[in-house]
């Protein structure tokens, strides 16, 4: 089995089962975006508001030493949302829960993503982990989803990798927000959206392809592993908001790749 096949199997085909058994929730809840639409968030309407939540990890101390937080906080971003706090889980022996705790106050301080709570658990015995909660107000009148693009529409890559040390990828994650966020502001139509995480480029395409009913046909050799994490962005538009896209990326010196086309 393929790289790419092995990630497919491992972060998308084999969690299939759970959307089943929780589909019945939505009758509950009546979300914006939930169980039905199997997407990186969670978007529901509240108090004359529209929030979107992801829950992300756990992860371990060696990524959560470097970027958690940022990792976790994309799903919200690139669903239309600016987050506004986040809570978190951390377990392990003191001095790596310690040390992980600081990581994240500088992340949080940094990105300006409050951690306002959350549940720590000293343990000796156990692997240091962490996992967070990331909640932001929709900038939108609707979320952009992993599932709505049209035949037609380029794909691109909005971003560099957020790869290196911690402060690269803080900086990395600031451009990228940043310019996301202006893109949103002018009013730039994206049809679909979706952050390049677990299982990397290789499990977006899949998953947006399958959820769109269309063929991502990739028409370029990208310069990354097709299977690694790069938590930017992968986003299909037509070529007209396209190139108005271009405008912004360049005013804000952020990469913005056109790397195939759907079909």
């Amino acid at each position: 089995m393929s790289d790419a096949a092995n990630v497919i199997e491992k972060y998308v085909t084999s969690i299939e089962w759970i959307r089943e058994k929780l589909l019945p929730m939505d009758a509950m809840a009546d979300p914006i975006l939930g169980i039905r639409d199997w997407d990186d968030a969670v978007c529901v309407a509240f108090g004359g508001r529209k929030l979107v939540v992801s829950s992300d990890g756990p992860y371990t101390k060696r990524l959560v030493l470097k970027s958690a937080l940022i990792h976790a906080a994309t799903d919200v971003v690139v669903k239309g949302a600016k987050p506004v706090f986040a809570t978190d889980t951390v377990i392990g022996p003191r001095e790596d829960v310690e040390a992980m705790i600081e990581s994240l106050r500088r992340q949080a301080l940094s990105m300006r993503i409050p951690i306002l709570g959350g549940n720590t658990l000293f343990e000796d015995d156990t692997e240091p982990r962490c996992s967070l909660t990331v909640a932001g107000e929709l900038l939108l009148d609707e979320p952009i989803r992993d599932s709505t693009a049209r035949k037609g529409d380029v794909i691109v890559l909005l971003g560099e990798p957020i790869w290196g040390g911690q402060e690269q990828r803080i900086e990395a994650a600031k451009k990228l927000f940043d310019t996301w966020y202006a893109i949103l502001a002018s009013g730039i139509a994206v049809n679909a959206a979706k952050d390049v995480t677990k299982g990397g480029i290789a499990s977006v395409v899949y998953e947006m392809g399958g959820k769109s009913g269309l063929n991502f046909n990739l028409s370029r050799e990208l310069p990354y592993p097709m299977t690694r994490n790069l938590d930017n962005f992968v986003l299909t538009l037509c070529e007209e908001e396209f190139n108005k896209m271009m405008v912004v990326c360049r005013k804000k010196d952020c990469s913005l790749q056109k790397v195939g086309v759907v079909e």
